[in-house]
């Protein structure tokens, strides 16, 4: 089902691993702009504030080419991997750990609501055949 693509927003170099912003992220796709934007507000994580600066920029775009907040969702919510910093631990004896400092590429792009009813996917068979 093709959407058109209302706005488009990026913010890069975040610095906040890009597993932990997925989980985020995966929670948002999908929903409507009213019903995410609590729920970033109301998460507890680091990558919650930065994805919920992302809905409002990307809100106030829609706004400026005439488009309301009730009647967008969230089609598409991405993080990327950005650059790895490597850093080192001082350890016992001498030595030392590697370990690196990663950071994310976000985006999120905007649709518009389409009153279509969603066509229900068949389920799968399981081991037992029912």
């Amino acid at each position: 089902m093709d959407k058109k693509i209302i706005t488009t927003v990026q913010l890069r170099e975040q610095p906040v691993s890009p597993k932990k912003a997925r989980l985020v992220m995966d929670m948002i796709r999908g929903m409507d702009l009213n019903k995410a934007v609590p729920i970033l507000d109301n998460t507890n994580k680091k990558s919650a504030r930065i994805a919920l600066s992302l809905l409002k920029s990307a809100t106030s775009s829609a706004k400026e080419k005439g488009y309301q907040a009730n009647e967008l969702i969230i089609c598409e919510s991405l993080v990327n991997e950005g650059r790895k910093l490597k850093r080192y631990f001082i350890r016992a004896r001498g030595r030392s750990t590697k370990y690196l400092k990663r950071s994310s590429h976000f985006r999120v792009s905007l649709c518009l609501k389409t009153d279509e009813k969603k066509v229900k996917q068949p389920k799968t068979k399981g081991k037992d055949g029912k």
